[in-house]
């Protein structure tokens, strides 16, 4: 076959383009306007059942080896957490579990201020109107759906499950948006797959387990009541599971061998011309991940794995401290020639409750214990510091009062361990927040076809109300979370931060009793303000009466008013008044 040049070859790629018919629509399928095929839903599926069942098949083939290895961690986590692995001390709750306190105190420092969404859009007034109004929404939702206590059920099940998950939809019986936090331990997540640093799961697909009774499985899906109804055998009460399979393009939903329904992403406006916040599909969860090297879908590890070591050490000398102290109370040494089993009994049980024994001399003996090792204790307490250090509550737990210990210092180490978890799980949990906001916004897009209205608390303890519509919203926004609006901030700290700037006149009073949280600052800077220029007349309006009453002069009546006018006491020469009492200096601001 002779070789084709270069020239030749665009002369028939051209060729090909014009000719061929591949994606084109042909002149034959030319109709008058209107409706020109079947009545088509935009959500359905072309997919046959048999189709999705085999896609089922290979997605449970392809996942069980990867999750035969996490659950073990998984386990091993929660009964750390909880207290109940197994020890020198037979399986028991361990007496010292730091793994418990250390997370009860990182989750809600990590969670100390509420996520603050910021939305832009174009600078015309129009368009800053609308993001107000999505700004205030997403607010509204945060609250209504307790965003942030959601956040930090995340941190809970991401300690003991690798990751965690939040799933977002529309609530029928409500008529809004909802987001709620998902076990991870009910996913089925392609073992490719990875979390991205957006929260999104990057995989070609993951399933979710969701259990009902039979009743509302057949509530849900009516049209397969028979197939149901055969598989319990008329017990509705029966709990049964079925499994949501999602893609970034569609969802189906099986019931054993079963289809229960299928359907492209309900969450996207297909529509040519209906608005939409993302560019794609996505699936419909935002994911906690905060140590992946994005090589599978749950981190590579978490706190409480790496801290199973130092903990199993906290134990065992815990364990053997008790050991010893109980062998310092019961080591007790009976000689056989004056006790019986019985009477010796009897004899240890009267020593150790302070009672009188008659014995001959000598023959009741307590034996000393060994001592502990030297440097035990300490060597507990580095242990113990350790676990703290690498969550970073060191400064947040509670400590013993040290004369050498200055409080500027403790108040630095509390902002170090403050950061720390802030820089962190902080940032993890911020960018959720971002991905969560994004997401509520694209619900907004697909759903709010007629007006939702909404009352947030604003700037002065105002009333905000807002209404959105986002039906024929062309406009487009961008949606993230105020930088650092959940970073942990220590109110001792920026407390003295102000003080020190108001020393230093490097602030106003009426900032500083913002700063310092009064409840009317504008107005205890008025009064301060006058306590400075003019204590007399400071005194006389807050106290007046402990001012003398003065004398009235009728041919010389008292200017009542100066130039601010406030009261001024009579400018006679001849009349004296005692100085103020010191004492006064120690009344306190209102």
């Amino acid at each position: 076959m002779p070789e084709i040049s270069p020239f030749d070859l665009n002369i028939e790629g051209v060729t090909d383009l014009v000719g061929n018919e591949t994606n084109k629509v042909s002149s034959s399928y030319a109709h008058d306007e209107g409706i020109s095929s079947d009545a088509i839903d935009e959500l359905a599926l072309d997919l046959t059942d048999e189709e999705l069942l085999e896609l089922r098949k290979g997605y449970e083939t392809k996942s069980a080896p990867y999750i035969g290895k996490i659950e073990p961690r998984q386990k091993a986590n929660k009964a750390y957490l909880l207290g109940t692995q197994n020890n020198t001390r037979n399986g028991k709750t361990a007496p010292s579990n730091l793994l418990f306190s250390s997370t009860a105190t990182f989750v809600p420092q990590a969670l100390a201020k509420n996520p603050e969404p910021v939305v832009w859009s174009d600078n015309t007034d129009e368009g800053k109107t609308a993001s107000g109004d999505i700004k205030t929404m997403l607010q509204f939702h945060a609250d209504r759906l307790c965003l942030r206590k959601s956040l930090g059920l995340l941190v809970w099940h991401w300690s003991v499950y690798f990751l965690a998950v939040m799933k977002h939809g529309w609530d029928i019986e409500t008529n809004d948006i909802k987001s709620e936090v998902r076990k991870p331990s009910n996913f089925v997540l392609d073992p490719d797959g990875y979390v991205d640093v957006k929260g999104d799961f990057r995989g070609a697909y993951l399933g979710e387990r969701i259990q009902s009774t039979a009743q509302e499985l057949i509530d849900l899906y009516p049209e397969s009541k028979t197939y149901i109804t055969e598989k319990v055998g008329m017990k509705f009460g029966t709990s049964v599971v079925r499994t949501e399979w999602w893609t970034n393009a569609y969802c189906f939903t099986t019931y054993e061998e079963h289809i229960l329904d299928k359907h492209k992403n309900e969450f996207y406006n297909y529509e040519d011309g209906k608005p939409n916040h993302f560019a794609l599909p996505k699936m419909p969860y935002t994911f906690l991940s905060v140590f992946s090297l994005q090589d599978q879908p749950h981190d590579f590890t978490n706190l409480i794995e790496q801290n199973i070591a130092n903990q199993d050490e906290i134990t065992e000398t815990d364990s053997q401290v008790m050991k010893n102290l109980r062998h310092s109370n019961n080591a007790i040494l009976l000689d056989d020639a004056h006790f019986t089993m019985e009477t010796g009994k009897q004899a240890a049980d009267a020593v150790e409750s302070g009672d009188p024994i008659l014995a001959p001399k000598d023959t009741v003996q307590r034996l000393p214990s060994n001592p502990l090792p030297d440097g035990l204790l300490n060597k507990l307490e580095v242990s113990k510091q350790t676990l703290m250090a690498i969550y970073g509550v060191q400064g947040l737990s509670p400590q013993d009062q040290n004369s050498d210990t200055t409080a500027r210092g403790m108040i630095l180490n509390q902002s170090h361990d403050s950061t720390r978890i802030g820089g962190g799980i902080g940032d993890a949990l911020e960018q959720v927040a971002d991905n969560v906001f994004n997401w509520w916004t694209q619900l907004y897009y697909v759903f709010y076809d007629e007006k939702h209205y909404a009352a947030i608390m604003g700037a002065g303890r105002a009333v905000e109300y807002v209404s959105l519509q986002m039906a024929d919203e062309q406009r487009r926004f961008v949606v993230s979370v105020s930088p650092n609006s959940m970073v942990p901030k220590d109110e001792l700290t920026r407390h003295n931060q102000a003080l020190d700037l108001f020393k230093a006149q490097a602030l106003d009073p009426i900032s500083l009793f913002k700063e310092l949280d009064y409840s009317d600052p504008m107005e205890t800077a008025k009064q301060t303000a006058l306590w400075i220029t003019n204590p007399q007349l400071y005194i006389q309006q807050m106290f007046p009466e402990m001012t003398p009453e003065q004398p009235q002069d009728s041919a010389n009546p008292p200017n009542p008013t100066d130039v601010t006018g406030a009261p001024q006491a009579p400018q006679d020469p001849n009349i004296s008044q005692e100085p103020a009492s010191s004492s006064l200096a120690n009344v306190p601001l209102t």
